[in-house]
């Protein structure tokens, strides 16, 4: 009778997975990284910038991620900003969706071992018998 339970579990993980598959394939243009905005000061001693208490030049935008352990920059026009902070969030939607997708896909594993080890142990027990 176990052995009907973890069925339908795997059945229903099925389907879990299906569903998840679906969201991944719903998502909007991403990308990962971290958006930050900088104020520079250009170094003229003169210009506004040098004066006490003043933010310096800007804002400018730029997008920052690591590819093979390095830090890549990117300098994001200030029209695209509100864009790229949109794909940083789906970027992390797909993180969360991608997380719940491999947990899942370990469930279904676990369920289907656990369905093999109980088709063993009854081929043993039929085998015992006669």
């Amino acid at each position: 009778m176990g052995g009907l339970m973890d069925a339908s579990t795997l059945t229903e993980l099925s389907r879990q997975k299906e569903q998840i598959l679906s969201r991944i394939a719903a998502l909007s243009d991403f990308r990962p990284g971290s958006l930050v905005e900088r104020f520079r000061r250009c170094g003229k001693p003169y210009c506004h910038c040098a004066k006490p208490g003043a933010k310096g030049h800007g804002p400018s935008y730029s997008l920052t991620r690591s590819v093979k352990g390095k830090t890549v920059t990117k300098i994001i026009p200030k029209d695209q900003v509100e864009t790229t902070r949109k794909q940083i969030e789906e970027y992390h939607r797909f993180q969360q969706v991608v997380s719940e997708l491999v947990e899942t896909n370990i469930k279904i594993c676990d369920t289907q071992l656990t369905l093999e080890k109980e088709k063993q142990d009854g081929s043993e027990e039929a085998e015992k018998r006669g």
